[in-house]
């Protein structure tokens, strides 16, 4: 049930991120579209303050349609940890989608079965779960699109609509994505070390969403560390499991890469990668496919001279 009630509740947007929600609208007006909302709050007796600070987008292996949303949520847990690590206190405070291409007002009952499962697992890190809905595109003046915000609440089962006039549009600095359209002066600055590490991890991103779609970004709470897991094609048909595992350093990020793949004659130029580090994670990868590939072919060529010579 909706609860017309007025909810204990603000809601503070950068206007960057808005925007970044506005321009992924923009990008899929055909098919629903959606991400995570991050950023901080404040709770003072039954009121809370919502800060969203960046936006996350749903991620190359996301699914779409006209009717349903599904987000590459290792995507997403992977650019949350990065961005995490400068900023601990950082809060997955909910998440957008798209209704713009349906017509469909408001939350679908599926919407509001999966906001109420998450509030109330008991992993979920907050009390409260938020979710930005864009509705309608416009086509004159104003925002680009309309958007409707609610609010749910552990162990209530009530869907608060917030008004409008309980949220605003800040001027402030943006997490995420990086590069805000509207940067202000007192944006505290990343450094070159941190600029790089994620324009590493953007290229490994887009290289294997196109050429080795089986691959997935993880994150490894127990290491603490980003890591790529996915199959490698090799030469002669067959497919190595490989992990690609980001190292944190001063310079900002190296690779390990390791496989499970076991076959006769690499024993030594697998051993030879246990102590070798790359600058990312698609360096690893086109290293160990090259010297894999050579290995089996080399190995079947002397398999080859062997048996017609023996």
């Amino acid at each position: 049930m909706f609860r017309s009630k007025k909810p204990p509740v603000s809601v503070s947007i950068a206007k960057g991120g808005l925007e970044s929600i506005f321009d992924e609208c923009d990008r899929y007006d055909s098919d629903e579209t959606g991400g995570r909302l991050i950023g901080s709050y404040h709770k003072k007796g039954l009121q809370y303050d919502i800060q969203v600070s960046g936006v996350i987008g749903p991620g190359p292996n996301a699914r779409r349609s006209t009717t349903s949303f599904f987000q590459d949520g290792d995507y997403q847990e992977m650019i949350f940890r990065s961005i995490e690590e400068r900023h601990p206190n950082l809060e997955h405070l909910g998440n957008w989608h798209t209704h713009h291409v349906n017509g469909y007002p408001t939350l679908s009952a599926g919407d509001k079965a999966t906001y109420f499962k998450t509030v109330n697992h008991d992993k979920h890190n907050t009390d409260f779960f938020y979710a930005l809905l864009v509705v309608r595109k416009n086509h004159g003046h104003g925002p680009r699109y309309d958007v409707k915000h609610y609010f749910f609440h552990r162990g209530d089962d009530a869907v608060y609509e917030i008004p409008d006039t309980a949220v605003r549009i800040v001027d402030s600095p943006l997490l995420w994505p990086q590069h805000s359209a509207n940067p202000t002066a007192d944006q505290p600055p990343v450094s070159l070390t941190q600029n790089a590490a994620n324009l590493e991890r953007t290229k490994d991103q887009d290289l294997f969403s196109e050429f080795y779609p089986e691959f997935k970004a993880l994150f490894s709470k127990s290491m603490g560390a980003l890591y790529w897991k996915g199959l490698l094609p090799l030469v002669d048909g067959s497919q190595a499991e490989i992990v690609a595992i980001e190292h944190g350093t001063a310079d900002g990020g190296l690779y390990s890469i390791t496989t499970s793949y076991r076959t006769a004659g690499l024993t030594e130029l697998l051993a030879s990668y246990e102590e070798r580090r790359f600058p990312s994670a698609r360096h690893a990868v086109f290293h160990l496919e090259r010297d894999l590939n050579r290995m089996i072919y080399r190995f079947k060529k002397e398999s080859r001279y062997e048996r017609n010579h023996g």
